[in-house]
């Protein structure tokens, strides 16, 4: 069996290197594809069976010849299985469908409602279009299929595989967080609540900033760490009309997101549309306690009160009234920070995200 993961941005994540170093150990050939000219990812010289291609295209323009590109690797290849990841993948696998009928085409949706908050209705058809073109559907979350299907009104089955992590790695580390935190010049009494994303629209950055400037003024040591890249300029003027810039750190993009977790004394997700919510499970595998907003299927990752609190998107005042009432009660903080990282490792670790993803490999090809 030969799979193919093709995705419109780098393969250098966790998710590749655990996907791919899992099902080479299953026996099944992998090989990774970039749209773009990028580089081979860093981890590829520890995964040696791993194959890596890039199909060089610099914009949309030269789609066509992305389609070309890709049709001619995959027989070239002989691959039997192409997983696709992320919105101009899919496009140009649902393209290359059309003109090769070989291999199964699957498609893998990572979102929700984005397409519909940020894109036009050209966007959302394609999107539509994409599922109906491939041979299999899978996404990453029952909220997500249900999405799929009621929103999308998408008939095909669609199964479900949540994504694995290796939490060796993902895991509690003092040494880290006494090294990022002075780094950041937080102070040790300093209670640093922290978020990981990319500045986007719906992100939630601008409401964790409003919530944080009443919760600053209940705990005066309170800091506030965004981790990700770009910037938002509403969330830069609702800094400054708070007069906050002294409490928030920007810390950019990150290559060491695990230790900035470490660095947090609580975690909030206050991002209006998730189809997984992945950093969360991050969080919580370092033993954070976490607040999330109920989107995608952060339901499905927390018990509300058990293992982590869940409150509704876009609500400034239930930001402001979880984190304080956590702040106050220190031994329920860590009760929630045990059962959230005893719950994450025992669902979501790499072993049955790849088992998952093989048994379904194998159903597809009859094997």
């Amino acid at each position: 069996m030969h799979v193919c993961h093709f995705c419109e941005t780098s393969v250098e994540g966790a998710y590749f290197r655990n996907i791919a170093e899992g099902m080479i150990k299953k026996g099944v050939d992998v090989s990774l594809v970039e749209l773009g000219p990028h580089k081979p990812p860093k981890w590829l010289p520890e995964v040696p069976k791993a194959k890596y291609f890039s199909l060089g295209i610099n914009g949309r323009s030269s789609y066509p010849l992305a389609v070309w590109r890709l049709s001619r690797l995959l027989k070239r290849e002989k691959v039997d299985i192409l997983h696709t990841h992320l919105f101009d993948a899919g496009l140009i696998a649902a393209m290359t469908r059309q003109i090769w009928r070989k291999p199964v085409y699957v498609y893998m949706r990572h979102h929700t409602s984005v397409v519909r908050m940020l894109g036009t209705k050209l966007h959302v058809a394609a999107d539509k279009w994409m599922a109906e073109r491939a041979d299999r559907l899978v996404t990453v979350s029952n909220a997500a299929r249900e999405y799929m299907k009621l929103t999308d009104g998408i008939k095909k089955k669609i199964d479900v595989v949540y994504l694995g992590f290796d939490f060796d790695k993902i895991a509690p580390d003092p040494a880290a967080r006494e090294r990022t935190r002075r780094e950041f010049s937080f102070d040790e009494n300093d209670f640093v609540i922290g978020y990981v994303a990319n500045f986007a629209p719906g992100k939630g950055h601008l409401q964790l900033v409003d919530a944080f400037a009443d919760i600053s003024k209940e705990i005066p040591e309170a800091r506030l760490l965004f981790v990700g890249s770009g910037r938002l300029p509403q969330v830069d003027e609702a800094v400054e009309k708070h007069s906050l810039r002294e409490k928030i750190t920007f810390a950019g993009w990150r290559e060491d997101v695990v230790a900035c977790l470490n660095a947090m004394d609580l975690f909030v997700q206050p991002s209006l549309s998730e189809a997984f919510s992945q950093v969360l499970i991050e969080a919580m595998g370092v033993g954070l306690p976490a607040i999330a907003t109920k989107v995608g299927g952060a339901s499905e990752v927390v018990v509300h009160g058990e293992s982590g609190i869940l409150i509704e998107p876009g609500s400034t005042d239930s930001i402001t009234r979880e984190v304080l009432g956590l702040f106050d009660q220190a031994d329920r903080r860590k009760q929630i920070a045990v059962a959230g990282q005893r719950s994450v490792r025992e669902n979501f670790n790499t072993e049955r995200m790849v088992t998952t993803q093989f048994n379904l490999y194998k159903n597809w090809l009859g094997q």
